[in-house]
């Protein structure tokens, strides 16, 4: 894990990535990587991390996750918890952890033995992370749980509080607990149109004369942008690289 100091958070600013983790306390993954510009305000990350320009989420936790650009991602989103094991006497990690769970001192009656234990190396068999991808232009509300391993189709909304277990589709409106398709965003032919476009390979000021409140009259102008434009590429900010 990377620590993040006030250079770091500077360093990252300065880079195109906002952040209000407060330095000396906050972790970084070691595989870590965006682009910018892009927002990670409050957030834990656990695992490999990605995220794409124009994207921002304000809290939660995040782990084993690649996030497209355009993305609006709210409060308190859990984003790939992984499972505790099921199949042995008891699901704590005391039972498996390698390392302690908690930071605490020494002035109780157990505090050597505490801090010398760690569990039997494979004690359970744990199965390699699944990777969560969450494609471009998704909005996901408050509170909203992710499954390991789940992938979230371009244009898709997640309702608050939603518990997604299954992969959504493009454009596809969820909600609920297992969260189900309600809806399409937009009409199925025309979604595929904007798909087709693939407009979030460019940057606002790219699309500045496309009416975004109309999707029916934007798709011709998108279509001429994508066939004449270079889309918008800025180099990845690695935060190993940065940090180093």
């Amino acid at each position: 894990m990377i620590k993040l100091t006030v250079d770091l958070q500077a360093r990252m600013r300065a880079r195109g990535i906002e952040t209000f983790h407060a330095p000396g306390i906050a972790n970084f993954p070691d595989d870590t990587a965006f682009e910018p510009p892009c927002g990670v305000k409050w957030i834990a990350m656990l695992g490999q991390f990605r995220m794409g320009a124009f994207s921002y989420a304000v809290s939660g936790h995040f782990a084993f996750a690649t996030i497209g650009r355009y993305c609006s991602i709210g409060e308190q989103v859990q984003i790939g918890r992984s499972n505790h094991p099921m199949t042995g006497v008891s699901t704590s990690p005391f039972f498996y952890a390698q390392k302690n769970l908690f930071e605490i001192g020494q002035d109780f009656g157990a505090a050597m033995e505490y801090r010398t234990y760690k569990a039997p190396l494979r004690r359970f068999a744990h199965e390699p992370p699944e990777v969560i991808s969450i494609g471009n232009d998704v909005w996901i509300g408050h509170g909203a749980y992710i499954r390991p391993g789940v992938t979230i189709g371009d244009g898709a909304v997640v309702g608050a509080m939603s518990v997604v277990t299954k992969d959504v589709p493009p454009y596809g409106i969820v909600a609920g607990n297992p969260a189900t398709v309600r809806r399409m965003r937009l009409p199925p032919a025309l979604a595929a149109q904007l798909l087709e476009t693939a407009w979030w390979r460019f940057a606002p000021w790219q699309l500045e004369d496309v009416d975004f409140t109309s999707p029916e009259g934007a798709v011709d102008r998108l279509r001429d942008i994508a066939d004449s434009a270079v889309p918008y590429t800025p180099a990845a900010v690695r935060l190993k690289d940065l940090a180093a």
